[in-house]
């Protein structure tokens, strides 16, 4: 095998992290200032020094270390490429950007998601990326409106019940 495809410095298990998410074609990055905040909160926690290095290497720190490596460089690269969207004067009464979005389903389920870029979705934590087809499907309606999206389990639809640019009270 040619030296080209093999990989020298392996030296054991290879960590995969998962690959950075794909803007649409030519399109930009959108993040609200708390994913920015929080990514930047994780950089800063990989990058500082801590006491575990000052102990002497155990067994498997070079995969972890090659793992937090990987992740310094692919957060680097997420915040240098991302543009920050803050709403100016928000429109509660439609869907953009950044909103917290109540939807009840056609069983009368309610749900709500925050649609927020695609580098910090997290639908089990209601964190829906913007470019997901019902976050697609979202943008622009108002309260009242609904919408239809085709899933792999067939077609659902939604009811917009609530919008909000501000965090829920828990």
């Amino acid at each position: 095998m040619s030296k080209a495809f093999t990989k020298e410095d392996a030296g054991g298990e290879d960590v995969l992290l998962p690959p950075r998410p794909r803007s649409t074609a030519g399109g930009k990055r959108y993040i609200t200032p708390e994913g920015y905040r929080a990514l930047q909160e994780e950089l800063e926690a990989l990058t500082a020094p801590s006491s575990r290095e000052k102990e002497p290497p155990a067994l498997g720190d070079d995969a972890r270390a090659r793992e937090r490596t990987r992740r310094v460089q692919q957060l680097t690269a997420t915040l240098e490429e991302v543009q920050v969207v803050t709403p100016e004067a928000p429109d509660e009464d439609h869907v953009y950007f950044g909103a917290w979005v109540t939807l009840e389903d056609e069983e009368g389920e309610e749900t709500a998601y925050r649609l927020v870029g695609p580098d910090e979705a997290d639908v089990k934590a209601g964190r829906l990326s913007v470019e997901s087809p019902l976050a697609r499907a979202l943008l622009g309606k108002e309260v009242g409106e609904s919408v239809r999206v085709e899933r792999p389990r067939g077609a659902i639809e939604y009811t917009v019940t609530g919008v909000s640019y501000r965090p829920p009270t828990s």
